[in-house]
């Protein structure tokens, strides 16, 4: 199983893709980290330049890659109605995206999100990029990761780990 998560922006968007193989008794083995970054978008063009960009990169990306599932985090209350729709129209983006290559889609709340990684489905976003690095391996000096990919690669452990919890 290969998973893109995304943390759509509309001046920078986080990904991160993560693997699982099969062991031999057919459970999934540890995730294992394909790749990350930050696809940077400038904040003086118009939204729909962004948009187009946005799509453009994602498209490479799900091309060179080939993700079996995305996954995103579901909406939230923000204080700027203005920025509610801003990422509003970057998640349309992700989800077009997702529906033309045929990529089941899966969303998670925050407090999943911390659960699945921490425990504690009210840890601080520190907590949670830490647990990022640990369960992926990425405690090398040289792995810096922002913490828009950071945010994506979370929520593909979150979506192994719902993936095996279901299938129990």
């Amino acid at each position: 199983m290969r998973i893109i998560g995304i943390d759509p922006g509309t001046v920078c968007c986080g990904y991160g893709i993560v693997e699982t193989r099969r062991r031999g008794g057919g459970s999934a083995g540890n995730p294992v980290h394909i790749v990350s970054g930050d696809i940077k978008l400038h904040k003086k063009k118009p939204l729909p330049e962004r948009l187009k960009t946005l799509y453009d990169s994602l498209k490479s990306i799900t091309e060179q890659y080939r993700p079996s599932h995305l996954c995103l985090e579901k909406i939230f209350y923000h204080k700027s109605i203005r920025s509610a729709f801003a990422l509003g129209s970057a998640r349309g983006v992700v989800l077009l995206l997702a529906a033309e290559n045929n990529i089941p889609v899966s969303e998670y709340n925050s407090t999943e999100l911390k659960m699945a990684l921490t425990g504690y489905g009210r840890a601080e976003k520190r907590q949670v990029q830490e647990m990022v690095k640990i369960i992926l391996d990425l405690n090398a000096p040289d792995s810096s990761l922002s913490e828009d990919s950071t945010d994506a690669l979370a929520l593909c452990i979150c979506h192994i780990n719902s993936s095996t919890f279901n299938k129990r």
